[in-house]
């Protein structure tokens, strides 16, 4: 079974002394290339600005993506992700920036918290002068 990303809704009130008190709103989402673009990011500018992005894009081997209104697999290719809503491809990058890193991924919340650390038992106090020679 895939995920099925739904593209992101931005919900906009205007509240209180605001001159706009009381207007609402609904917003799609956009794609991280029409965030891109959004940004006042000129080609050669992506270029530079997204080599992560790239990057990850050329790593990515699978994923369980599907086309929110076909249900259909979204091919793991460069395209698709620039295709993708961009907080959801952002995280991605982060999260393959994260495992480049070394930095382990959340534990499940049923794992346990390992026992009590070795560090509580080792002596504290000084070592005595026959030893400490």
């Amino acid at each position: 079974m895939g995920y099925r990303h739904k593209r992101k809704r931005i919900n906009v009130a205007f509240e209180g002394d605001h001159e706009y008190a009381g207007f609402e709103a609904v917003l799609r989402g956009k794609s991280l290339g029409e965030w891109l673009d959004l940004q006042g990011v000129g080609e050669v500018d992506k270029s530079m600005l997204s080599d992560q992005l790239k990057e990850m894009a050329g790593a990515l081997i699978s994923w369980n993506l599907l086309d929110e209104d076909t249900g259909e697999p979204i091919p793991p290719t460069p395209e698709a992700v620039y295709a993708q809503d961009q907080d959801l491809m952002l995280a991605l990058a982060a999260a393959w920036a994260d495992g480049l890193a070394g930095v382990s991924a959340p534990l499940e919340s049923s794992s346990s918290d390992g026992g009590p650390s070795l560090e509580a038992s080792l002596p504290m106090e000084p070592l005595s002068e026959s030893l400490a020679s």
